[in-house]
């Protein structure tokens, strides 16, 4: 059977597609809908839902919505909220489902089957999809669906949705299912018929009632629960003793070592941090050269004028200048994606786990702030999965100050020219370990500011978290490709859209008003952008930072990137030379006349670290807290931490020099 590859908003029928996390349900619902899907926010708050359509035997089809991850109906956390009222019918524009889609991991059958158990109870028929079967056949573990299918009376799938195996099977099973329209007929079969809970949860919609959410009967019912899960797993899996190979084992004993976890850890994310510098160039060059020629070819091609000089000299630099860090991000991505993949990032996190509560975070913050290097504002929406509120907001205040995407171009133009091009005992690169400290240094910052922010603001609440530890696997290239791809391309739209805007209007600031006849200097100080730099030059000159830093820090506030476009327009690049390369010249010029130092470098890369210039994470920040205060409490604090540090930087290393 064909998959789907569009969105049709009339299928006359709904699927939820429902697990626990990380038990590849997300890549399922990839897999059942192609590469169309609609994305958008439930009402009333930012968790996402993505919605798509599947193909039906017969020339039909369903909508099937990707739930939220969860590992039980009766959590506290938004997202456990949002599926329970998503089964009950209650958000606005999403019916009650006609059909739920269990997800579960082959190789976590009885943690898995926990939450499996509330959905059948919920009286809405159901498809079990036995996932992460190739996992399951090489640990040993053999699963026998027909008896499990008897035992919940639920059809049962066993599929492997990373490389779409057993797919059309489960589109045949959904499609008999919705036909069929038959909830099973074990509901509370895990009850005992004596008990007093059997009547209280059969007369309600047992575990999406209110009854059965009373914290005074959770544990009993948890218990009951996995009695009777332990019973059906024994009768419908066979085992080996240990679910891991030796060498499995042995590897993953070794990753998570007391002794030896932390220096692999630190090893690996510093060869992720060389790659981006030495694996980058060729491709870099590519790009560079590429719009070296499109800006000569269009400056020939067009007359002379305000319109050639806006395209040749703002908007192509401007544009181009963000382009050619398009290789080093998509490393970044590639290498925290075979992280990912592999299974190791919950090994970091367990590594890092006792070190994250000293400063006052729990295990699950770690996730958002690993999102965050990417870009913050994934970082602070995944922060919902955290129950406790002071950890969340702790979390939320602290994401920005991960070295994101956006403040890579900043660093590598920095750092290409003043970090010279050595290599530290042989093999280590001097520009790859400055960007290292960079990452580095923004991690130390933020616990320090959770430190501070728990044991003065947010120091009432406690949380308790247990970390899932998935088991080691093969990275599936393809599945790794496509998530860079789609950050790509999130980060290009930045570039057309922000970007070109701030492009355009940094040229006009940088050309307007032409200086008067017998002016000295550079042209651009007698332009709006110069005087607003010449105004702020006092207060930022502490810091090591003349007028020009001054106008490319303030045309960075709405995003960081533009920096570096900002640099190139007030340089005045030449449309001949290649721009990225140019710009990397001229400030080495600035170097040897004493006008941008090596000092100034490490000042702004420090500012960078730790200044909040992204008016996007300030927006989510609004309506994750809900709160103006805390949105603007974190622009400021961050900017006054950025001013500060880089001051310390400056000045500190000025009494070295001196």
């Amino acid at each position: 059977m064909a998959l789907s590859t569009y969105v049709d908003d009339n299928c006359p029928k709904s699927i939820a597609l429902i697990g626990n996390p990380n038990c590849g349900k997300t890549t399922l619902f990839n897999g059942l809908t192609g590469s169309r899907y609609k994305v958008a926010n439930y009402p009333g708050c930012t968790v996402e839902r993505r919605e798509g359509s599947i193909a039906l035997l017969g020339g039909s089809c369903a909508r099937l919505f990707d739930l939220p991850g969860t590992y039980a109906l009766i959590g506290s956390t938004l997202d456990e909220k949002i599926v329970t009222q998503f089964l009950r019918g209650e958000i606005p524009g999403c019916d009650k489902p006609d059909l739920i889609v269990a997800v579960v991991d082959a190789t976590n059958l009885e943690r898995n089957l926990f939450l499996v158990s509330e959905l059948i109870d919920a009286g809405i028929p159901l498809v079990l999809a036995i996932n992460m079967m190739d996992a399951a056949q090489q640990s040993g573990i053999k699963i026998y669906g027909e008896l499990l299918s008897r035992a919940l009376d639920v059809p049962v799938v066993q599929i492997t949705a990373r490389s779409k195996g057993g797919l059309p099977s489960l589109l045949a099973a959904i499609a008999k299912a919705l036909a069929d329209n038959t909830p099973s007929s074990k509901r509370f079969t895990w009850l005992p018929e004596d008990h007093p809970l059997r009547g209280t949860l059969t007369q309600s919609e047992g575990p999406l009632s209110k009854a059965s959410r009373d914290d005074k009967i959770i544990t009993t019912i948890a218990s009951l629960r996995y009695a009777w899960i332990r019973s059906v797993v024994a009768k419908g899996t066979s085992q080996p003793s240990k679910a891991q190979s030796p060498s499995v084992s042995a590897l993953d004993k070794i990753l998570t070592s007391k002794i030896w976890g932390l220096p692999i850890m630190l090893g690996i994310f510093g060869l992720i941090f060389q790659a981006i510098f030495l694996w980058a160039q060729w491709p870099m060059e590519i790009i560079s050269g590429t719009v070296e020629t499109t800006s000569a070819w269009l400056t020939r091609l067009l007359p002379p004028g305000m319109l050639t000089s806006l395209i040749t000299e703002g908007i192509i630099p401007g544009v181009g200048n963000v382009l050619i860090f398009v290789p080093q991000i998509a490393i970044l991505f590639f290498c925290i994606g075979l992280l990912e993949d592999s299974g190791y990032l919950s090994r970091a996190a367990f590594l890092l786990d006792n070190f994250m509560r000293k400063v006052g975070l729990q295990g699950r913050a770690f996730i958002p702030l690993l999102s965050s290097f990417a870009c913050a504002v994934p970082g602070i929406l995944s922060t919902r999965s955290i129950p406790s509120r002071s950890d969340r907001l702790a979390t939320i205040m602290i994401a920005p100050l991960m070295s994101c995407s956006a403040r890579l171009p900043v660093y590598a133009v920095l750092i290409a020219a003043f970090i010279p091009k050595t290599f530290v005992w042989g093999f280590l690169s001097l520009q790859g370990l400055t960007l290292l400290g960079m990452y580095v240094l923004g991690v130390v910052g933020a616990c320090g500011v959770a430190w501070l922010l728990k044991k003065l603001l947010l120091w009432k609440e406690s949380s308790f978290y247990v970390m899932e530890m998935p088991p080691l696997r093969r990275p599936l290239i393809r599945v790794i490709t496509r998530g860079v791809f789609d950050s790509v391309v999130s980060f290009l739209k930045n570039a057309t859209t922000i970007i070109l805007a701030c492009s355009v209007i940094i040229w006009f600031l940088a050309s307007y008003p032409k200086p008067q006849e017998g002016f000295v200097g550079n042209p651009v100080q007698a332009s709006y952008a110069g005087q607003l730099g010449t105004a702020i030059e006092p207060a930022i000159k502490p810091l090591g930072f003349n007028w020009e830093i001054g106008i490319a820090i303030l045309s960075s506030f709405p995003a960081r990137e533009v920096f570096v476009t900002t640099l190139s327009t007030i340089y005045n690049i030449s449309d001949d030379d290649d721009e990225h390369q140019g710009l990397i010249k001229t400030l080495q010029e600035r170097n040897r006349e004493g006008s941008f130092s090596t000092l100034t470098a490490l000042s702004l890369m420090v500012f960078y670290v730790f200044a909040c210039q992204c008016m996007s994470t300030l927006a989510v920040c609004k309506r994750e807290t809900g709160s103006w205060g805390w949105t603007l409490g974190m622009f400021g604090y961050m900017t006054a931490l950025a001013y500060i540090a880089s001051l310390v930087t400056y000045q500190g290393g000025k009494l070295f020099i001196q």
